[in-house]
């Protein structure tokens, strides 16, 4: 049973999305969505549960990698500098 749970992850996890969602699927906040969602982690999950989410959290990582890669490391070289001095302060 183990192995058929883990094999059905794998199938999961190999899943790639191809192609970006249309621009009609996008909401912004006036469509009744509050700026931020509240993110609760349970902390009765199972071993099997939490593997799962921590799997799907990762792929998301390495796709939002992949488009954004570029921007994600010149903003990051931005943030890493220092702000310029004021020499009249």
């Amino acid at each position: 049973m183990a192995n058929r749970k883990a094999t059905k992850r794998r199938k999961r996890r190999d899943a790639r999305i191809t192609e970006p969602a249309p621009h009609h699927a996008k909401t912004s906040h006036s469509a009744g969505l509050p700026p931020t969602i509240p993110l609760e982690i349970p902390t009765y999950w199972s071993s099997e549960q939490a593997t799962a989410v921590y799997e799907i959290i990762d792929d998301l990582r390495e796709r939002i990698w992949s488009i954004y890669q570029t921007k994600l490391q010149e903003l990051m070289q931005q943030q890493r500098q220092p702000a310029p001095i004021d020499p009249l302060n």
